[in-house]
């Protein structure tokens, strides 16, 4: 039986790929040589850099894949759970995009509103129980006072990738219910 040429193999396997995940070029040709180096290991090498390059051009053409649309998926995604721009930054830079590309995601993501930091913060403590979200009214957590709870709280924002005031501000709030409101005070 001949053997299929390696671009129509990287293409099936291009599919394949982009058919359950969403990707970005850089991304997309990570996978297909990774698929070379395990699957096509008898074809030249020179014909593969070329076929995962053709494929990858392929696929943008036919509208598979768009950088610009993965970034604002991928950073709204991220704001949902309460990362934090430094965060969805560094994610976004894993897969090769410029930072025109990353600006225009994290300010389509935010919507363009100025506090889309103080939103994912305000998501991050709630989701973490941090901050006015805590409970901590059981005695295994009476072993902290509330300065030792404050401090491990603004670790956990700050390794979270949230600056200093943003944490406060968020953790300084007493009211679950109300905190809300520090979104609409700082417009």
């Amino acid at each position: 039986m001949p053997r299929k040429p390696a671009h129509l193999r990287m293409m099936n396997k291009a599919v394949d790929y982009l058919g359950r995940y969403a990707s970005s070029r850089h991304k997309l040709a990570q996978i297909l040589q990774r698929f070379a180096t395990h699957k096509l290991t008898d074809y030249d090498p020179d014909d593969i850099a070329a076929a995962v390059q053709q494929t990858v051009d392929q696929c943008s053409k036919l509208g598979y894949l768009d950088d610009q649309q993965f970034a604002v998926t991928v950073a709204r995604s991220q704001r949902r759970l309460g990362r934090s721009q430094a965060v969805i930054r560094q994610r976004l830079r894993q897969h090769a995009l410029n930072d025109d590309v990353i600006a225009q995601a994290l300010a389509e993501a935010d919507e363009n509103r100025a506090n889309g930091d103080l939103q994912a913060a305000i998501r991050f403590a709630q989701r973490r129980r941090l901050g006015p979200f805590a409970q901590r009214r059981n005695a295994h957590h009476q072993h902290l006072n509330t300065h030792q709870w404050k401090q491990r709280d603004l670790g956990a924002m700050a390794r979270a990738g949230f600056s200093m005031a943003t944490s406060r501000l968020v953790l300084d709030h007493e009211d679950p219910d109300t905190i809300g409101d520090l979104l609409f005070q700082t417009d």
